[in-house]
């Protein structure tokens, strides 16, 4: 009779995640891309010279192909997010998980508290561009960083409609699925929600793999999980996400057509004093929606069964080794970009 329950136990599907669950993903998130990119890469360029093509000596040749050819350069920037999808449902479906775990939920969506996650994500990009790109981007080029990183051209509207899809909305989706909705959950398992929010941060930085790409991503993943944590809703993360893709998207594009001018490259030093006021009043307007909108929205708790405590301190001792690995393999990598 104890080993039928034991058997009816191990069958039945939880609807929780744990530390232990977001350090495997996090070493899965780093890991695939890169292993199947490097596959994808291959035999991509064996394709390429077996037509005849030669590179001259010296050509970096994975960026060569990304301007020559669609059929590789497209399938290339989607390749991350096709993974982190595919990660969601395979490792769900592997370790029968719940895939209403992530607490994704279109029925339980307030309507303001959604346009109040687009008008979030456009915001934060407009209020601290000019400090991040402007100001840290100085300081960055003046110790020798240059900015590294592929992407689709973004010189034609067709070519921003392709952006908006490939490197907007994908992302917004795909990333908040595997970090705000299964990472961020299971590590408030064993750390407070605050420890938490830091945390799953700090993890969505350093998947970003470049020092001058880690500012922006953490100060956006601090925010992405505060809301995640009070709504319990990955929706309002995801229009917040796929939002502010967009109006980065969207300036770049301006950017690129000479329609704007923004002097990110050349600041006078007042712009500088003004880039620091421009964010401190953007960390007021959030805090105030925080304060008086977010934080008295009656949070929606999801009785799971069988789910563990969360602890309320932080102790070393609870971080699993995929994680920790996961962890020192994205930070060593951060720094050979950076260095390389």
């Amino acid at each position: 009779m104890e080993n039928e329950k034991e058997f009816k136990k191990v069958l039945q599907r939880r609807n929780f995640y744990t530390v232990k669950d977001t350090g495997k993903l996090y070493l899965y998130a780093l890991i695939l891309p890169f292993a199947v990119g490097i596959v994808f890469s291959y035999i991509s360029l064996a394709i390429v010279k077996g037509s005849g093509v030669q590179f001259p000596e010296g050509t970096n040749i994975i960026n060569e192909m990304f301007d020559k050819y669609l059929w590789f350069s497209i399938p290339f920037v989607l390749l991350t997010q096709v993974i982190f999808f595919c990660i969601y449902f395979g490792y769900n479906k592997v370790n029968r998980i719940k895939q209403s775990s992530c607490n994704l939920s279109f029925k339980k969506t307030n309507i303001w508290t959604a346009l109040l996650s687009v008008f979030v994500g456009i915001f934060c990009v407009l209020g601290l561009m000019l400090l991040i790109e402007g100001s840290f981007g100085s300081m960055f080029r003046a110790i020798g960083l240059k900015q590294n990183g592929i992407g689709l051209p973004l010189n034609s509207v067709g070519w921003l409609f392709i952006n908006l899809l490939v490197a907007g909305i994908l992302p917004g989706i795909c990333e908040e699925l595997l970090f705000r909705g299964m990472i961020f959950q299971g590590l408030k398992e064993k750390f407070s929600a605050t420890t938490s929010i830091f945390l799953s941060a700090l993890l969505f930085a350093l998947m970003h793999q470049n020092i001058q790409q880690f500012i922006y991503p953490f100060i956006l993943g601090c925010i992405l999980a505060i809301v995640m944590q009070r709504t319990n809703n990955l929706i309002y993360p995801m229009l917040i996400h796929i939002f502010n893709n967009i109006t980065t998207i969207v300036v770049s594009f301006l950017q690129e057509m000479k329609i704007i001018n923004l002097p990110f490259e050349s600041m006078a030093w007042w712009m500088h004093l003004v880039a620091v006021a421009v964010a401190l009043v953007t960390f007021a307007i959030l805090y105030v929606i925080y304060r008086f909108y977010l934080k008295k929205q009656s949070k929606i708790e999801v009785e799971k069964e069988g789910e563990p405590a969360v602890a309320s301190s932080v102790n070393i001792g609870a971080f699993p080794v995929t994680l920790v690995c996961g962890i020192l393999i994205a930070v060593v990598i951060t720094v050979i970009n950076t260095v390389g």
